[in-house]
């Protein structure tokens, strides 16, 4: 939304950090989201599919600046703060019928946290088969949700081979552009000799300035207020603006099914025959930190991502 109504070094940082060259890229990527969300927003006590997934946004303006008409009909639809622009993304799924876990099978395991130390954990499992990959360095695991609708969705483990290895894979996540090609989604349904994940349950926020500022694009202030013309009026006395920019999200993870949410606001304020052969032996044992994804089939739109460092923590 921010980059949406931005124009000159303001839009040239938006785009850098959102790894996008053009509006047009962000609003094809926005109208995509759009389309997925709008097929997944019915209310699961109509389709029975348990399936619920919204997404809203929102703009709060100071009556100094109002919001240019252009702007409003793009986005909007239908003290010392000058804009607080925020969008939010809500998602509750229940698994797919034949992957639901039982409770009463749900044991405590130890899983081995990043530094050596293990913490004792409720852990899920199944005799169903799964769809399963293995590949560099890291096994892909997918189970899908229940749904009535066009849109299919599914949860993705992706698990390191070793216990200390999320930090190559992310790393690998972060710097091969066809990492979430269809490859590592192209898996096969196998039967698993073992196979344990664990609940979890956490909430995260963080700056999302600092990270900018990590990533070597700091952000701090809107040098040029004129930046924002193609979202405010702004009168030519104004010298600059603050920002301050967090993301907040939440995912709980259980017998049950998956409920996940996501909020990012944006605060801008005024400054001045033969034997038959052995069957191969496939295992999925999520006791070590992981990455999780919650995938939209039909696009491949990425919902929600992370990490999972500590289950319980």
């Amino acid at each position: 939304m921010l980059a949406v109504g931005s124009t000159g070094q303001t839009l040239k940082h938006m785009l850098g950090f959102l790894g996008s060259k053009n509006v047009d890229e962000i609003n094809s990527k926005s109208r995509k989201m759009m389309a997925v969300t709008a097929g997944g927003s019915r209310s699961s006590e109509i389709d029975g599919s348990g399936l619920i997934l919204t997404m809203v946004n929102g703009a709060w303006v100071d009556r100094r600046f109002p919001l240019v008409s252009k702007y409003k009909e793009k986005v909007l639809k239908d003290p010392e703060t000058v804009i607080i622009i925020a969008n939010g993304l809500y998602f509750k799924g229940l698994w797919d019928s034949a992957y639901k876990f039982d409770e009463s099978r749900t044991e405590k395991r130890k899983f081995y946290l990043h530094e050596g130390s293990t913490v004792l954990v409720p852990f899920m499992t199944s005799h169903e088969d799964y769809y399963y990959g293995s590949f560099q360095g890291f096994k892909v695991l997918k189970i899908p949700y229940q749904s009535c609708q066009p849109n299919n969705f599914s949860m993705y483990f992706f698990l390191p081979h070793e216990q200390d290895g999320l930090q190559n894979l992310i790393e690998k996540l972060n710097s091969d552009s066809g990492f979430l090609s269809q490859e590592y989604f192209e898996l096969t349904e196998e039967k698993l000799d073992e196979f344990w994940i664990p609940k979890f349950k956490f909430s995260f926020d963080f700056n999302v300035l600092e990270v900018m500022g990590d990533m070597g694009v700091p952000f701090s202030k809107i040098e040029n207020p004129r930046d924002l013309s193609e979202m405010m009026h702004i009168s030519e006395d104004i010298q600059y603006f603050s920002l301050k920019m967090f993301q907040k999200a939440y995912i709980e993870v259980d017998e049950k099914g998956t409920e996940a949410a996501a909020i990012t606001y944006f605060h801008c304020g005024l400054t001045s025959a033969a034997r038959p052969p052995k069957r191969k032996r496939y295992n999925f044992v999520a006791d070590h930190p992981f990455v999780f994804m919650i995938r939209e089939e039909r696009s491949g739109l990425i919902l929600f991502s992370g990490a999972v460092l500590n289950p319980i923590n």
